[in-house]
């Protein structure tokens, strides 16, 4: 049986990384992109190069990512964002709810938890839903990330995604 790569959220994108490959010079140790053909520095022809999986961009995008989810945990007390690794590659946002049903929470609820009327809770909650969202959407543009979208889900677990524009 098998499973999909990334957990699937109802009402925030799906952003995730993708796994970056390099070929390394034999001559001169220099990094390149996994489709050159010549090295940049030395003329080496990489064609026979492996491309090689790329630990240091990797480890370099999952700290910025989890210094968005950070600084997106400080600014609102709703939501729960964590960065987490996919099931077979890459490393993705998830947004999980803090509080289960608080669209059903009731005004007493409100007032002892975040000291506010129900309404306006409502109105905080839906807010930071909303800041969040774009928040992904602008670290997405920043850090050069992918929105999937779910095209097929199987009963199998086995998942199809697509790219977001």
């Amino acid at each position: 049986m098998s499973c999909p790569n990334f957990k699937s959220m109802n009402d925030f994108p799906l952003i995730v990384t993708e796994d970056r490959y390099i070929k390394v010079c034999p001559e001169c140790g220099l990094s390149q992109d996994s489709n050159a053909e010549k090295c940049e520095d030395c003329g080496c022809d990489l064609k026979e190069a492996p491309a090689i999986f790329d630990e240091i961009q990797s480890a370099y995008l999952c700290k910025e990512m989890e210094k968005v989810a950070e600084r997106l945990n400080a600014a609102q007390p709703f939501y729960n964002v964590t960065v987490e690794s996919g099931h077979y590659c890459g490393v993705q946002f998830y947004v999980d709810d803090k509080y289960w049903k608080i669209e059903q929470m009731e005004n007493e609820e409100s007032q002892e938890e975040f000291g506010l009327c129900r309404s306006a809770m409502l109105r905080k909650y839906k807010s930071a839903g909303n800041m969040i969202r774009r928040e992904l959407r602008k670290a997405k543009k920043d850090l050069c990330l992918w929105e999937l979208g779910i095209v097929a889900q199987f009963s199998n677990g086995e998942t199809m995604y697509t790219k977001v524009a």
